[in-house]
């Protein structure tokens, strides 16, 4: 893959979930307000990546599973990309671990964006696995989109905390 040097990018890792989804959408919206293009990532794990080192995988048949991630990306991408046409989205289909594929894709971008999915009732549970490899390990600012962000379908642009537009209105009115 041919990486212009000139043109900002942001990576996207996309899973299908809405958290993706909603990350991808937040990523859609800073790449035209950075004049930047999104690159949406989905890592395929396969099979010798879900058993031990040492252990032999089972054949399986992958034509199905690559048919699967492609759907998944492209309902994913045209969701959010059709709320920013303006906005160049790529996409691509990496084997291997999630952390890895995004992080070999973060050297050569200017931002990460990750969803993070809630688990269980409790939705300020700790960031998973993925997440905090890329955290610790991105060479680029990583932005996390929880699952607040990707249940408020209206709210999918604000950068600005609720809280903190309270502070800005008060401050335009103290003009």
């Amino acid at each position: 893959m041919a990486i212009d040097p000139g043109v900002r990018r942001i990576v996207v890792g996309v899973d299908g979930s809405a958290e993706s989804v909603a990350a991808l959408r937040w990523a859609c919206r800073e790449a035209r307000l950075r004049a930047a293009e999104v690159h949406a990532v989905l890592a395929l794990e396969s099979v010798c990546h879900q058993v031990a080192s040492y252990a032999a995988p089972a054949p399986r048949q992958s034509s199905g599973s690559w048919g699967a991630a492609r759907e998944v990306l492209r309902r994913s991408v045209s969701e959010a990309a059709s709320l920013y046409p303006s906005v160049r989205v790529r996409t691509e289909i990496t084997e291997g671990l999630a952390a890895r594929v995004l992080l070999d894709h973060a050297r050569e971008a200017d931002m990460l964006v990750l969803g993070r999915a809630a688990h269980g009732p409790d939705p300020y549970r700790g960031a998973g696995p993925v997440i905090r490899v890329c955290l610790r390990a991105a060479p680029c600012p990583v932005v996390i989109i929880g699952p607040a962000d990707a249940a408020a379908p209206g709210h999918e642009g604000d950068h600005v905390p609720e809280s903190w537009q309270r502070t800005q209105s008060y401050l335009t009115a103290a003009r």
